[in-house]
């Protein structure tokens, strides 16, 4: 494993995942800045956005088999399904009113996909 990849694996392991998305276009941008200026200007960044490292570690300690969202779900691949309906469980009004949301179907219907785009929707 070279250099590159390890940092990207340490940055992976940190959860410092702001780093890991933005310090290629970082160093690629900024050539001229000496080392110090970039570890400042990405820590930087990370310290700014502590939500979106607690959301990253949420999601997983989650165990959410996998990231999706509604707008990546095929309706006409599913047509019983009610886009109104999931369009209101996305508002989380059931959250607020303490009630409980349950999709019954055989496999591969997209159940999963939808509980996991509500998921996301928390975030």
């Amino acid at each position: 494993m070279d250099t590159y990849e390890r940092v990207h694996e340490y940055l992976q392991k940190l959860w410092l995942s702001i780093t890991d998305q933005s310090i290629d276009n970082y160093i690629e941008n900024d050539k001229d800045k000496s080392f110090m200026e970039i570890l400042d200007h990405l820590l930087g960044e990370e310290v700014k956005n502590p939500k979106s490292r607690n959301i990253e570690y949420a999601l997983r300690y989650s165990g959410i088999p996998f990231r999706k969202t509604v707008e990546q779900f095929d309706f006409s691949f599913q047509p019983s399904i009610d886009r109104n309906t999931i369009n209101e469980l996305l508002t989380l009004r059931f959250i607020h009113n303490r009630e409980n949301v349950v999709f019954l179907g055989p496999p591969g219907v997209g159940k999963t996909h939808l509980s996991v785009a509500i998921a996301m929707q928390m975030s």
